[in-house]
Order: C-alpha cells, then sequence, then structure tokens
C-alpha cells in the first residue's frame, strides 16, 4: 500500500512508536518543496497538523525568502488569437478558467504581482484578477475614455520592497489610451482603496498612438510603446506624461520593429531586440554631464543555446523578442512555431511545450497563497 506522506518526511518509513517530528524539523523539510503553488497545496491536504505548518503566516515568508523572493512562473497571457489566451509553463497549474476564456471577449494588458489585468473587447469594462485564489475586480471604463488605442498595467500600491505576497494589499492600475481624432494620449489611475478612477494627465503627441506592446515599470514610472517606437512614460508620483529618450530609428529597423521594454537589473529602463541570431540588450543611461542615451550593453549569441533545426528555421521565420518575466529575469524569444525562455542570470534556455502562433506575452507568477483551494483544486482535476 502507498506510504503516507507524513511518514516520508525523514526520507524512510518511520516505526509505528516512531515520534513525529518536531514542527520546527519538519518546516525545514518543507521549505525544500519546489516553488510551485502546486507543491504547498498538496502538502496541505497530508493532515491538519501540516496544513496548519505550511499556512502559517512565519512558514510562508520563509519559504518565499528561501526562493530568493521570486515568485515562480506559472504561465503566460497572450493575445494572438490562434493560439491560447493563457498558456500554463508549470505542470502544476493549469488554469483551467483563463484557459476557456475567448480571445473573442478578452484581452490582456499586464501581470504583475500576482495579478493578471484583462480588457472586455465587448464592452471596456476592466478585469483584475488573482489565478490563483480565483478574486476578480471588475472596473469600469474610465469617464471619457473612448479609446482608439489602448494600454495598461496593475501593479501593488502598499509601496513596500517585498513583493512575494501582495494579494491582501491595495492594487493600483494604470490606463493610457489615445484618441486619433485629436493626437491626444491621456492616462489615469484606479485605486482599489479609494474605488474610483483619478483626473485624466494628457499630451498631445501627433501621428502616435499607444501600442499594445507589454509596458515597462521602473521605479515608479511607467513606460509604454508609441506606434512611432517613440517611448512615453508615465510619471505615477506627480501624475504626468512625458517622452523618453528616443531609440535609433535604424537600430529597430535592423530589429524588423520586434522590440521590447523591459526594467534593468540595475533599476533602469531597458530594451531588447535581435539582430540575425544575435540578442541585443540595451539601457538608458545618464553621463556624469546629464547627457540621457541608449547604450549597447550586451549580445547573446542564440545560436550556442538554439539546437541546429532551429537554427535552419531562422532562415524562414525571424527570431522575436516577445516578452520579459521580470522577476524571473527570462526573456522570451519567438521562432515559429516554438517559444523560448531564456534565463538571462544562468543563461539556461527552456522551450515552452505549447507551440503555435505567439505576439507579444504577459508572464504570470505567483507563490502559493492558503485561500487558492477552488483553482487548485480544479487544476488536480484537470490533470488526474
Amino acid at each position: 500500500s502507498p506510504i503516507p506522506m507524513d511518514e516520508l518526511a525523514g526520507g524512510r518509513r518511520r516505526h509505528a512508536d516512531s515520534p513525529p517530528l518536531p514542527d520546527d524539523m519538519l518546516a525545514e523539510i518543507l521549505l525544500l518543496l519546489p516553488p510551485e503553488p502546486i507543491h504547498l497545496f498538496r502538502t496541505s491536504f497530508v493532515s491538519k497538523r501540516w496544513r496548519g505548518l505550511v499556512h502559517d503566516a512565519r512558514f510562508l515568508r520563509r519559504f518565499r525568502e528561501f526562493h530568493g523572493g521570486t515568485p515562480p512562473m506559472l504561465g503566460f497571457f497572450n493575445n494572438h488569437p490562434r493560439s491560447p489566451l493563457f498558456v500554463p509553463t508549470s505542470g502544476g497549474f493549469a488554469a483551467s478558467t483563463a484557459a476557456k476564456m475567448s480571445h473573442d471577449d478578452w484581452w490582456a494588458l499586464h501581470c504583475r504581482h500576482g495579478h493578471a489585468l484583462l480588457q472586455n473587447r465587448r464592452t471596456g469594462a476592466i478585469l483584475v484578477w488573482d489565478l490563483v485564489t480565483g478574486d476578480q475586480r471588475h472596473l469600469p471604463l474610465p469617464t471619457r475614455a473612448q479609446e482608439w488605442s489602448c494600454n495598461g498595467a496593475v501593479l501593488c500600491a502598499a509601496g513596500h520592497a517585498d513583493h512575494g505576497d501582495c494579494r491582501s494589499c491595495p492594487f493600483l492600475v494604470a490606463y493610457v489610451f489615445s484618441r486619433e481624432r485629436n493626437s491626444v494620449t491621456s492616462a489615469c489611475t484606479y485605486s482599489s482603496e479609494t474605488g474610483v478612477w483619478s483626473e485624466l494627465t494628457s499630451i498631445v503627441l501627433p501621428f502616435a498612438s499607444v501600442d499594445v506592446k507589454p509596458m515597462a515599470l521602473v521605479g515608479n514610472t511607467l513606460y509604454c510603446l508609441l506606434d512611432n517606437y517613440n517611448i512615453l512614460e508615465f510619471d505615477l508620483d506627480n501624475h504626468r506624461l512625458g517622452l523618453a529618450q528616443k531609440f535609433p530609428r535604424d537600430a529597430i529597423g535592423s530589429y524588423h520593429d520586434h522590440i521590447v521594454i523591459m526594467p534593468t537589473e540595475d533599476g533602469r529602463l531597458g530594451l531588447a531586440g535581435v539582430e540575425g541570431l544575435n540578442l541585443h540588450l540595451w539601457s538608458l543611461m545618464a553621463s556624469i554631464d546629464g547627457l540621457v542615451t541608449w547604450t549597447h550593453e550586451r549580445v547573446i549569441d542564440l545560436e550556442n543555446f538554439l539546437a541546429p533545426e532551429v537554427v535552419a528555421a531562422t532562415f524562414n521565420f525571424w527570431v522575436e523578442p516577445i516578452g520579459f518575466a521580470e522577476d524571473a529575469g527570462v526573456i522570451f524569444i519567438y521562432v515559429h512555431p516554438s517559444v523560448y525562455m531564456i534565463h538571462l542570470k544562468s543563461m539556461q534556455i527552456e522551450e515552452v511545450p505549447e507551440k503555435g502562433n505567439y505576439s507579444s506575452i504577459l508572464p504570470y507568477t505567483s507563490f502559493y497563497a492558503p485561500e487558492e483551494l477552488p483553482l487548485v483544486v480544479e487544476t488536480i482535476k484537470l490533470n488526474c
């Protein structure tokens, strides 16, 4: 008969008269579990004692710290109509509700701090969604936001440095949109604490509108690509719009207009593009005299990491950067029909099992939370 999990805690079967492991020793063992939520969830069903341990706030804080404070990536949203809206990358996470959502109804805008931000394509209503717990908040469109093109972001508004567990914290939604008729781009924010949208702040941008590619947060400033490849900046502290230093147009041309903006590890605005099989990483730097310029930081030869048959396929398809997972330091590269995750620190590369058509993707990351029972129960059923 199967050996109960609690008898395996010490790595071998205990005798019936053996005393149970002390709580502190058992907790040290449970810290070694992988960070994906499914593992702590299954552990919580071993016994009431184990459930109490893994639901304890101190243990969960230690668990996050043990895993470097970096929540695991569970999957990503993708807005290409020929592929699923949500693609799981963790074997223990199916996000079945997201898997049933239609591209006809929903457009994914952003993911951060355990929340996903989506917009209903029929009504314009905005959804803030914790995929792990299933919690949803439906927001109305801001007043006068009859947009021609739009983008948005969701982030924790608690003001703390550790964002490993932000579920109970207030959140902020930033919404940016362009109106074609008067060349005006506007932005506003929604606070979950007040339940209202702020006043609009606007800027006149002739012949430019908001692009739908993922936004980047650096400090307390959001950056958004425009369709003319300028970069809009939204200062959340001062509620002000402006333009960042323009990226060289000839460099964008060499990347076939496929670029991703992202924060760098040292807290600056970064950008990635691929020329041939070389991944180029840039950052926006200020010199001693205050001049701000784009600096070429790093070149990664992808031929050293991709399989020969994938390299051969690049003669027919462009290699495109399509997303960035800030928490994990992972950049996503697309070579039709596959997506590859490149870990920029370890330079390990993984292929996403689900092949298909992908454009910009939005990675979703999250740790385990005790209140996530409904979704993971359904996940277990799907995996059985």
